[in-house]
C-alpha cells in the first residue's frame, strides 16, 4: 500500500500550486546509563526524526531504539521505525496520509510487526502555542512471533490517533500522543500506545528530552504481559 501510493503522492506534489521551497528538519536524541559494583547495568536509548516538506507534501522518517544489558545479559531490546507521507488537500486543515511502521521487541514476543496505514488527518487547532491533530485510517498488519509458542498473524485493522503539542517557550515543548490500534478480526486484540514528551533547551540546538511511553496489548503473545512502560531521558539535538 505504502509503495503503491508513494509515486501518486509525489506526482501530486509536483503538480501542486504553492511556493517552490523545501523545508528540512532533523532531531536526534540519545541517552546512556551505566552502573558497576554491586550491580552491572548498561542501557542505551536513541532516536531521530527527519522530515522534508515541499509545497503540500511532507515526507517524514522516525526511528527509536532501546537496548539494555544486566550482568552481561541482554534484558531489553526494542526497535521501532516509520515512514510517512502527508498530502494536504485544498481545505488545508485536512490531509491524506500513508504510514508504514516497523516494530521488533523480542522481550514482548514480537520478532517483527509491519503495519501499513492509509487515512486522513484533521488539523483541529493550529495556534502559536497549541497544535492538535487527529488521524483516522485503515491498516493491514503482518505480525511474526519471536518464540515457538507465539502466533503469526495477518489482519485488517484501523488506526485512530491524536497528537497535542504545547509550546512552553521558544524552544521548550510538551507533546502528548495517543494511538488506538483495533484488530477488525479479533476485537479483544486492541493495542493502545501513549507517549508524553517534554523537551527543555540548553542552547539553541541542544536540549534535554524526557519521555514516558505506555504500550498496551489486549491480546499479548503467550506468557507475556499486556502492558510495557518505558521512561527515557537524554540529550536532543535539533537542526
Amino acid at each position: 500500500m505504502f509503495v503503491a501510493m508513494l509515486p501518486l503522492l509525489l506526482s501530486l506534489a509536483t503538480d501542486a500550486p504553492g511556493p517552490d521551497t523545501t523545508l528540512v528538519k532533523f532531531t536526534g536524541d540519545i541517552g546512556f546509563v551505566s552502573t558497576s559494583g554491586n550491580t552491572s547495568v548498561q542501557s542505551l536509548n536513541f532516536g531521530n526524526k527527519f522530515s522534508v516538506e515541499k509545497r503540500d507534501v511532507t515526507f517524514s522518517q522516525t526511528f527509536n531504539g532501546v537496548y539494555g544489558r544486566s550482568q552481561g545479559e541482554v534484558v531489553t531490546s526494542s526497535w521501532r521505525g516509520g515512514l510517512r507521507v502527508d498530502l494536504r488537500t485544498s481545505s488545508k486543515n485536512i490531509s491524506l496520509f500513508n504510514l508504514l511502521n516497523y516494530e521488533r521487541n523480542v522481550f514482548a514476543g514480537i520478532a517483527s510487526r509491519i503495519a501499513d496505514v492509509s487515512g486522513l488527518t484533521l488539523l483541529a487547532i493550529d495556534r502559536p502555542r497549541h497544535r492538535l491533530n487527529f488521524d483516522a485510517g485503515i491498516s493491514y498488519t503482518r505480525q511474526r512471533g519471536a518464540t515457538a509458542a507465539a502466533r503469526d498473524v495477518d489482519f485488517l485493522g484501523g488506526r485512530a490517533a491524536t497528537n497535542y503539542a504545547l509550546q512552553l517557550s521558544s524552544n521548550a515543548q510538551f507533546v502528548q500522543s495517543v494511538e488506538l490500534l483495533p484488530n477488525f478480526r479479533e476485537s479483544d486484540d486492541l493495542r493502545v500506545n501513549t507517549e508524553s514528551t517534554l523537551t527543555a533547551p540548553i542552547s539553541r540546538h541542544i536540549g534535554i528530552k524526557l519521555s514516558y511511553v505506555i504500550r498496551y496489548d489486549g491480546q499479548p503473545q503467550q506468557d507475556f504481559k499486556t502492558t510495557d512502560r518505558l521512561f527515557t531521558s537524554g540529550v536532543q539535538v535539533s537542526l
